[in-house]
């Protein structure tokens, strides 16, 4: 037996919604969370979720139950869900050094326009006055 608790679910209908997901794996057991990540240009599900269990043996037992099985006429996918590769827990936020918020970040007045004070004092005496 595996010694995960959190479970991918995939082939999500976009009329699913995070209770709907709740109530069809609740009778395995009971449920830590689940997560529904949202398209937010659109904002609409992604088309799948992630119901995480408090017991490894609870969530086996929805795996085997509802991988294959039937929501609003749609197929779920239904397996153990892997770590994010991506996420490293010792790194540092890019945003966190000098070096990037110099060049991404706000400027020195507090605008986010990227130009500093002096660059617009700069700027004033060479514009025409109208």
């Amino acid at each position: 037996m595996s010694n995960k608790k959190s479970l991918y679910v995939g082939g999500l209908g976009p009329s699913v919604t995070a209770d709907l997901v709740r109530a069809a794996f609740i009778p395995f057991g009971d449920l830590r969370d689940v997560d529904m990540p949202m398209d937010y240009k659109t904002n609409t599900p992604k088309g799948f979720c992630f119901v995480t269990y408090l017991s490894q043996e609870d969530c086996a037992e929805a795996l085997y139950n509802m991988d294959g099985s039937e929501l609003m006429n749609r197929t779920l996918n239904v397996k153990y869900s892997s770590e994010n590769k991506d996420f490293n827990p010792n790194s540092e936020a890019v945003w966190k050094g000098e070096s990037w918020i110099k060049e991404h970040g706000l400027g020195e007045d507090g605008d986010d326009d990227g130009q500093t004070n002096a660059d617009k004092d700069a700027l004033k005496e060479k514009a025409p006055i109208a």
